[in-house]
């Protein structure tokens, strides 16, 4: 799937505004599955409680439904006690009292990487002391805390299912629930990632060879979005004409001709799929049903004839994603 800028999300907002733009929050949010990643690495399967998340941009707030984000990068999120204690103890980088400006340093390795940003400014100071203990401190931090913490944006990234947005959540934390927790609040302050696992869903449809069969870059955007680690079936039944000129003499199922159809890589007439827009080709035929190791929509084409002419007929196809079937229940 491309991405598309956030400049240009915006122009193209009234058309995807349905989709992408909350107008009426619900009483009660729906739960969604995810897969969240704290600060020190650990993965935990969760439930998110919340129904929108509330984004500040560049450009104005945007509310943007959680079912159509895909996966959230966290930026730097100093808890507000944290901040003020920060600003507190690079202040007292300066004092004339020897104990005070020891106890401010102390205090700023303990903050961590919530201080690094900060420090990073004070390193800068007219104040030769306060620029001195900064770069002390700085040292003293990175032998600490992992690269991955030092290097974080100031922004959070979130991925929705048309575009990417790029600008800071607005609360402290995601209301959700865990088997083994109960109702949690995540504080945004403690998360690197959240991967949304929706549970999956159904489609039914009809795939025109003339339009998606008769040349290599004629690809069907199904609009069923599949997650790595989601099983994904899909069925298909129907006739397609190869040869149109000669009616009924070259008629392929979805497994395809008995010939090698354009490119070679496929027999002709065979309903292959690929994930994303530029993922690699597999083959479906009358029926596929396995994990997908990739995330992105699902795209599905009737390999062209190798004759160079458009083929007719359609295939039927079903597709269905869910959890549940990858684990076998």
């Amino acid at each position: 799937m491309g991405r598309i800028t956030l400049a240009l999300a915006l122009v193209l907002a009234p058309a995807v505004s349905s989709r992408i733009l909350a107008q009426d929050k619900p009483t009660t949010a729906r739960p969604y599955l995810a897969e969240v990643r704290f600060g020190d690495g650990s993965i935990v399967r969760m439930t998110l409680l919340e129904e929108n998340l509330e984004v500040q941009t560049k450009y104005g707030k945007l509310t943007i439904p959680l079912a159509e984000v895909r996966r959230v990068e966290f930026g730097l999120h100093v808890p507000p006690e944290v901040n003020q204690q920060i600003t507190q103890s690079i202040k007292r980088l300066a004092s004339d009292v020897y104990k005070e400006r020891d106890v401010a340093s102390k205090d700023l390795i303990q903050a961590g990487h919530f201080a690094y940003p900060m420090l990073q400014k004070a390193t800068k100071s007219g104040d030769h002391e306060v620029a001195y203990r900064a770069v002390s401190v700085i040292k003293q931090i990175s032998e600490r805390v992992s690269p991955e913490l030092l290097r974080l944006r100031d922004e959070d990234v979130i991925h929705t299912a048309e575009f990417t947005v790029i600008g800071r959540i607005t609360s402290l934390s995601l209301k959700a629930n865990s088997p083994h927790f109960g109702d949690v609040a995540l504080k945004l302050s403690e998360l690197r990632t959240v991967h949304m696992k929706h549970q999956g869903g159904k489609l039914e449809l009809i795939v025109d060879a003339g339009k998606y069969g008769s040349a290599l870059d004629q690809w069907c955007d199904s609009g069923i979005l599949v997650d790595a680690g989601q099983r994904l079936l899909v069925t298909s039944e129907g006739q397609v004409d190869l040869w149109p000129q000669g009616p009924g003499q070259y008629m392929a199922l979805p497994k395809g001709y008995n010939t090698a159809g354009k490119g070679g890589q496929f027999m002709a007439g065979a309903l292959v799929g690929r994930i994303g827009e530029t993922g690699k080709s597999f083959f479906i035929g009358e029926r596929y049903d396995g994990t997908i190791n990739e995330e992105g929509k699902l795209y599905v084409q009737i390999v062209p004839s190798p004759w160079n002419n458009a083929s007719d007929g359609q295939y039927r196809v079903r597709i269905q994603t869910d959890y549940a079937l990858a684990a076998g229940r």
